[in-house]
């Protein structure tokens, strides 16, 4: 009886055992996949952002002036606002990891094919299609996260994964004027897209295959998304915030070099403080979004702030662009956390849809930033960059009304 009774207790000890270790098993995979999901976030900010600050030393290469940059910031956001719904589907039907990848791939190549042209219009084709390629990056990676640090902590988990944003974001804006000031403009690219391979092959080896059910996605929940009142007003409220985002990172740095007389390497570290901003307000965004549920409120309050932050760079002076860009950076780290966690909540189809939801609203918020650069160069060739900075605050005020007819509150979706 005594030797049955060890002979139990050691069987015990042992199950415990191996479910300690299935538990660490875990959590070391959980930490390296979100790691290497975090690290393909932080270089495809890299990657989006570096041809802003790099185009002074560019222009005279590619034969253009701001008109030149108005172009091929155009051309990345009609391919990343396009293939965002296209992507979404796919992730839906493929597994999030496969279009990831493929994403990161081709964004990446892309990117570093910039270097290789000569004209305008060569490098405007590459940035669509990189553009194109990280439109399948950004909501596939989101639910994967999501599905590591927990459901429920919507807000907290988009606001972990967009601080990563913040960090590619300042080293493409500050240190690659560094490395093109030392190495030239064509070698600096290509790094950013070699380093941008090198991450898609870390998310290869690092995040599990999913084990994807054959799911097709329904064609009455896919229209009952994109006609979603609710989702439509917030990728509208995401539209306005991302306008004045959008124009700071692609002209501040050639705005204060090339008007005001402002060095490239500290006019890049202007335009880097709003990227740096949102590593700590988008958190601080997550957390609020969880506590208060209320995107409507935190949308309005930081679209008013984006503009009220563009009507301060229209004074053309070296402080009101540092004080106007570090005052974008943090409403745009609370709202940009709020859009795409509440996106998620939002959505009344199963879960399997997030991604689409998700996409939906990224799909309004970027694609309607096609426009706002051509409209910005073309005011700044005509009338001045004061021009330009209050007609981009403009068009955030004309958007942001759209939040007005947005009801509140979250809503509970179906789990399958």
């Amino acid at each position: 009886m005594e030797s049955r009774d060890q002979a139990s207790n050691q069987t015990s000890e042992l199950r415990e055992q191996t479910d300690d270790q299935k538990e660490s098993t875990g959590s070391a995979v959980t930490g390296r996949s979100v790691a290497a999901l975090i690290a393909a976030r932080a270089v495809y900010a890299l990657n989006w952002l570096n041809v802003g600050a790099l185009y002074s030393l560019m222009q005279s290469d590619l034969k253009g002036g701001v008109s030149g940059l108005g172009t091929l910031t155009s051309s990345f956001f009609l391919g990343i606002g396009l293939f965002q719904v296209p992507g979404g589907i796919l992730a839906a039907k493929w597994g999030p990891k496969k279009v990831v990848v493929i994403g990161i791939m081709l964004s990446s190549v892309s990117a570093g094919a910039v270097a290789l042209t000569s004209e305008i219009f060569e490098a405007s084709v590459l940035r669509f299609l990189a553009g194109v390629g990280m439109a399948f990056v950004f909501s596939p990676s989101i639910v994967i996260v999501a599905s590591y640090l927990g459901q429920h902590r919507s807000g907290a988990n988009v606001g972990l994964f967009n601080s990563a944003f913040s960090v590619g974001g300042i080293a493409g804006l500050f240190g690659w004027t560094v490395i093109a000031s030392v190495t030239g403009w064509r070698a600096s690219i290509e790094l950013s897209g070699a380093i941008g391979i090198i991450s898609g092959i870390l998310v290869i080896l690092l995040v599990p295959d999913e084990h994807v059910l054959s799911f097709k996605v329904e064609r009455t929940k896919l229209v009952s998304i994109i006609k979603d009142k609710r989702l439509i007003l917030l990728g509208l409220g995401t539209l306005s915030l991302t306008i004045g985002n959008n124009l700071i990172a692609a002209f501040m740095t050639y705005y204060l070099h090339n008007s005001l007389g402002v060095g490239l390497l500290l006019a890049s570290s202007v335009t880097a403080l709003m990227i740096l901003m949102p590593l700590f307000s988008a958190l601080i965004g997550g957390r609020e979004y969880d506590r208060m549920k209320k995107p409507r409120l935190l949308m309005l309050t930081a679209d008013l702030g984006m503009a009220g932050a563009l009507v301060i760079c229209s004074i053309r002076s070296l402080y009101a662009a540092v004080i106007g860009t570090v005052f974008a950076g943090i409403v745009f780290g609370v709202g940009l956390t709020t859009a795409f966690a509440a996106a998620k909540d939002l959505n009344k189809e199963p879960k399997q849809y997030d991604t689409l939801a998700i996409s939906w609203v990224n799909c309004l918020s970027l694609f309607g930033n096609f426009g706002p650069p051509l409209v910005f160069s073309y005011l700044a060739v005509t009338l001045g960059y004061s021009a330009a900075w209050l007609g981009g605050s403009g068009m955030v005020v004309l958007l942001l009304i759209s939040l007005l007819f947005m009801s509140e509150g979250i809503v509970r979706k179906p789990s399958s």
